[in-house]
Parts: C-alpha cells; sequence; structure tokens
C-alpha cells in the first residue's frame, strides 16, 4: 500500500517535472541558427540543480513515511525497555511490554508520540538522502572502492543529526511518559503533547534545549552511517554483479537495505541505549540523573552490568531489517520512478 501510494505520488511529481520551460534568456535555439545566450549554461546548469534537488527530497520523505510507519511500534517497545528500572521492571521483555501497551491503550499505544517522528522523519529523511546524494558525489564513489559508499554514508548522518537530534528528543520525551505512568499509577504527566515537551525544552535551555543528548546521538550516527550505507551499497552492488542486466532486483535491494539495517544496530546498539537515557533525562538541567555521556554509561553499567546495554535489543532488531528495507527501497524505487 505504501509503495502503491508513492508509485502515483511520484507519476505526478514526474509529470510535473518534465518539459519545464526555462527563462527565455537562457533559452538554445540551436535549431533556428540563433547562438546561445551567455546565460543559458547557467541556467541549464541552475534548473537541472533544482530537479536534482526536489528529486532527492521527495524521495527521501517517501523513505521517511515508510520508516515511520513500519518502525514506530517496535521503537516504542524498544524505548519503554530501554529506560524502565532494572531494579523495578515494569516490562519481562519485548512481547510483554507490546502486550500491556495494546491492552492499556490499544494498538494505538503503540505508535504513542507518532506525530513528532512522522512530520519530522519526513523532514530529516529527506534532508539525509539529499545529503548522501551529494556525499556521493563529493567522494566520487564508486563499486571498486567499497570504502567510498562507508565514507559519503558517514558525511551524510553528520548533516542528518542535526534534523534528527531534536526529532528523536521529543519523540523519546514523550513515549517514556508511558513508563512512567505504568510504574506509579499516580503518576501525572507534566505534558499533554508533544508540544508541550518543545515548549518546556526551550523554556530550560533555549536554543540548546533540542540538542539534548547531541554528542551521544552524533557518536553513534558517524560510524553506524559508515557501515549502514556502506553494507547497503555493496550488498546491492554485489547483487547486480550476480544479474544479467547488470542491476539488483527489488527483492535483492530490499535484502540489502535489512543487512544495512541490521548492522547498523547492532553493532552500535550500547551507544543508542547511552543516548536514550540521556535523551529521557529531565529537560531541565537541573533535574537530571545524568551529567553527560561518560556519566550514564557508568551508571548503566553499575545499574546490571554489560547486559543493562543491550536491554530492548530484540525488538530493535526485529525493527532493523523490515523498517529500514522498506525505506531504502521505497527511496531507491521512487528515484527510479521519477528519474
Amino acid at each position: 500500500m505504501i509503495f502503491t501510494e508513492s508509485q502515483r505520488l511520484a507519476k505526478a511529481f514526474r509529470d510535473a517535472m518534465v518539459d519545464r520551460p526555462t527563462h527565455p534568456m537562457g533559452r538554445a535555439r540551436v535549431e533556428r541558427g540563433v547562438v546561445a545566450s551567455p546565460f543559458s549554461a547557467a541556467s541549464a546548469s541552475e534548473t537541472s540543480a533544482g530537479i536534482k534537488f526536489a528529486k532527492d527530497v521527495f524521495a527521501g520523505t517517501c523513505g521517511g513515511i515508510t520508516v515511520t510507519l513500519l518502525g514506530h511500534p517496535f521503537d516504542t517497545v524498544k524505548v519503554l525497555l530501554q529506560t524502565q528500572s532494572s531494579k523495578n521492571p515494569v516490562y519481562s521483555g519485548a512481547v510483554d511490554a507490546a502486550s500491556k501497551v495494546i491492552k492499556a491503550e490499544g494498538v494505538k499505544g503503540l505508535y504513542r508520540g507518532v506525530t513528532s517522528p512522522l512530520a519530522g522523519q519526513m523532514f530529516f529523511r529527506a534532508t539525509l538522502f539529499f545529503s548522501y546524494a551529494r556525499a556521493k558525489e563529493f567522494v566520487g564513489v564508486s563499486p571498486d572502492d567499497p570504502l567510498s559508499y562507508a565514507k559519503a554514508g558517514a558525511l551524510a548522518w553528520f548533516a542528518g543529526t542535526f534534523f534528527e537530534s531534536p526529532i528523536d528528543l521529543y519523540k523519546s520525551q514523550w513515549q517514556c511518559q508511558l513508563i512512567k505512568a505504568k510504574a506509579d499509577p499516580k503518576y501525572v504527566s507534566p505534558y499533554k503533547s508533544v508540544v508541550d515537551v518543545v515548549k518546556e525544552s526551550w523554556r530550560c535551555s533555549g536554543i540548546r534545549g533540542p540538542y539534548q543528548a547531541f554528542h551521544a546521538t552524533m557518536a553513534r550516527n558517524l560510524p553506524a552511517g559508515a557501515v549502514y550505507f556502506g553494507v547497503f551499497e555493496n550488498t546491492k552492488n554485489a547483487f547486480a554483479k550476480t544479474n544479467a542486466d547488470g542491476k539488483p532486483t527489488n527483492a535483492q535491494i530490499i535484502m540489502s537495505g535489512g543487512i544495512g539495517g541490521f548492522f547498523y544496530w547492532s553493532l552500535f546498539y550500547p551507544i543508542d541505549v547511552i543516548k536514550s537515557a540521556l535523551m529521557t533525562d529531565a529537560v531541565d538541567p537541573a533535574k537530571r540523573k545524568f551529567k553527560g555521556f561518560t556519566d550514564a554509561a557508568t551508571k548503566i553499567y553499575t545499574s546490571g552490568g554489560v547486559r543493562a546495554f543491550y536491554r530492548g535489543l530484540f525488538p530493535c532488531l526485529l525493527r532493523a531489517s523490515p523498517a529500514n528495507a522498506g525505506m531504502l527501497f521505497t527511496v531507491d524505487y521512487v528515484r527510479r520512478l521519477i528519474d
């Protein structure tokens, strides 16, 4: 259903892009023997760059919708397991967490806080894939240089983190209200909506508010982004070599995306646990439990040893492959349609 809608939107977008008139000053008229305007090359270049930008943004937006709709329920369970108390856990595991949420709030409970990531992920993924397209041009990626895709991925995620970090913060803050209510029936959330979280973070810290745990997000995203795109592109290229036409099939693209997502999360999950702890800490600096990345890591280890860094890994990996496979396939598919 998601891909059918993406295909319809892509066709409409492509039709709008075809045969767009250029400014008369930039229109080459060689067929009439008229010498092209000196502005024609610049105008054509600007038009081409604008269309390229629009395509990257549109494809990335479709990918953001896909990854949010497929992955948010798993992400809700992951955050609940990551942030619950080790001494007095509310949930015994992923299935127990999902069951209790559904029993209390219905399926919509698994989509708690989805408004922020849905809107945010559309914007973030549009930025990410536009950055990745430009990073590939800058690095000069090539199938003969497997590491080139990893370099481009790290650059893209560096840029994307500035947009992802606030989105993740507000989503996590809103999700953790659910676990606090479960741990204490008398607990009353200070927030009525995600908007209240945004207002409070700005009130307490100003422009720094949305970037709570930014350093932890960057610590995860740079290496993880390199692995994510590196594994995806190189796996896709390996599949392509086995086909007569030299192109990967849709199934192979989906599989490549799933493998890339699996490596992204399985290798860097402990950093994500630290990031979640910092992001679900109080938005008011005076009320926070953790002083920073190292302090959070130390206290997490003290609370449960090495195992504490892998709480919520199972639902995360369940989410990683289908959500990322769906997202990367959507982006790739939409780009092929509008190209």
